[in-house]
């Protein structure tokens, strides 16, 4: 067989021995005639195509590799042959591979890559998994409070992780998470678990659709921060009589007295429709898609709920027809506290964040005294119930707060005329 490069010529021959097939590989060097004998056909080709292509060349220097050391070489070049990658480039891919395994099998590390990453998986960016699942949640119900939440959260990791979403580590998530601040500083513990909750989301669903390994990103392994829960704080059963005074003939009563007797979170109460305010039944039914924990409950209406309901109640409608509750609720407690004031002696009233809720469970909890029915109603863990709630009040004051009764049956009456009247005028 005659391999040609140019003017250069190089040789197989087929020379058997022993009964044994064997090929030599002839060459000139000069006046020089050079054999290597191969056993296999295919090794002595390769040989001799790299030999002619070299001496084309003028690079003589191949001519110096000893014998073991050429066959080597020609073994290495016919590898690599389906693979298309020059023996130099895999040689240094191969160096430094091996520094970043730190002497670990290139092998075992290519075959783990391929099990967590392998080719068929589609290659879904961050952001259109993303999309993928804002839609999916809208289209299965959820409530608009929850997807603005998560839309909120997610944004903020696609941002930093702008590439297909199977390249993303369980590390690189943990270290998003530590590195979350707003204004300069670190999130809460709470919120960063929030966004802790969220990735999970995200994550699962692209497990769900087939874009990521199942187990890939872990978020159970990933360190959940701590919270610091400050202390619970509620009101008093005077403070109440004296809110609901203020608000007695505004239609702030239902969302005040719903969440002083029933314990629903504020977004559960302005999701409410007064049709799911099932007064002859002694139920409020909160909705999968209206409630923080996405699960059905059914929560009592007490006996001086009910009181304080029925002169608001109507066939449909939202129950709450305010749409920034917060301002409302510093109004209200302005009043409260100008009022005070004015009485001998003077008293002080602020408004304490989530105090109705709180207020509930705690007074609730003393009342019936079962933590499982009263986290039941709250749509809440008996854990969280149990360690925050339970020794908060006695008895004697939970007999109080559910004995708040309206004095008279009162009429929805606007409330702050002018403030509401700015309210709608967009302040």
């Amino acid at each position: 067989m005659v391999i040609k490069r140019g003017h250069t010529t190089v040789r197989v021959y087929r020379t058997p021995s022993n009964g044994c097939d064997q090929f030599t590989v002839v060459h000139y060097r000069g006046d020089k005639r050079q054999r290597t004998t191969f056993s296999d056909l295919g090794l002595a080709i390769t040989e001799a195509e790299t030999l002619a292509t070299k001496l084309s060349q003028g690079e003589l220097d191949v001519l110096l590799l000893r014998n073991e050391d050429r066959l080597a070489y020609v073994r290495a070049v016919e590898a690599l042959k389906p693979t298309g990658v020059p023996l130099e480039v895999a040689t240094l891919q191969f160096a430094e591979a091996f520094r970043i395994l730190n002497g670990a099998s290139l092998t075992d590390a290519a075959r783990l890559y391929a099990k967590q990453q392998p080719n068929n998986l589609p290659r879904k960016t961050v952001a259109e998994v993303v999309e993928e699942l804002l839609a999916a949640k809208q289209a299965d119900g959820l409530s608009v409070v929850y997807l603005k939440d998560l839309r909120g959260r997610l944004r903020r990791f696609q941002e930093s992780f702008r590439m297909p979403i199977g390249m993303v580590s369980a590390a690189d998530v943990d270290d998003f998470l530590r590195r979350l601040h707003l204004d300069g500083k670190l999130l809460s513990g709470k919120s960063r678990n929030n966004y802790r909750g969220a990735i999970g989301t995200l994550m699962y669903f692209a497990e769900s659709r087939g874009y990521v390994v199942k187990g890939a990103v872990d978020i159970e392994r990933i360190a959940v921060a701590k919270e610091n829960e400050g202390e619970i704080k509620i009101f008093r059963p005077e403070e109440l009589v004296r809110v609901l005074t203020a608000a007695e003939k505004s239609a702030l009563v239902p969302f005040l007295a719903i969440g002083a007797f029933a314990g629903l979170r504020h977004a559960e109460i302005q999701r409410l429709d007064w049709s799911e305010v099932r007064l002859d039944d002694g139920l409020i039914e909160v909705k999968a898609g209206k409630a923080k924990t996405a699960s059905r409950r059914l929560v009592p209406i007490t006996d001086n709920l009910k009181q304080w309901l029925l002169p608001h109640w109507k066939t449909g409608g939202p129950v709450c027809p305010y749409a920034n509750m917060s301002k409302q609720l510093m109004w209200l407690a302005e009043e409260v506290d100008k009022a005070w004031k004015q009485e001998n002696p003077p008293g002080k009233f602020e408004w304490k964040h989530n105090a109705l809720r709180h207020s509930f469970i705690s007074y609730r909890v003393a009342d019936v005294q079962n933590v499982a029915q009263v986290a039941l109603e709250a749509g809440n863990s008996p854990r969280m119930v149990f360690s925050n709630y339970r020794e908060l009040v006695r008895p004697s004051e939970a007999k109080k707060w559910f004995g708040i009764v309206p004095e008279a049956p009162g009429t929805v009456l606007p409330f702050c005329t002018a403030r509401e009247n700015q309210q709608q005028a967009g302040g």
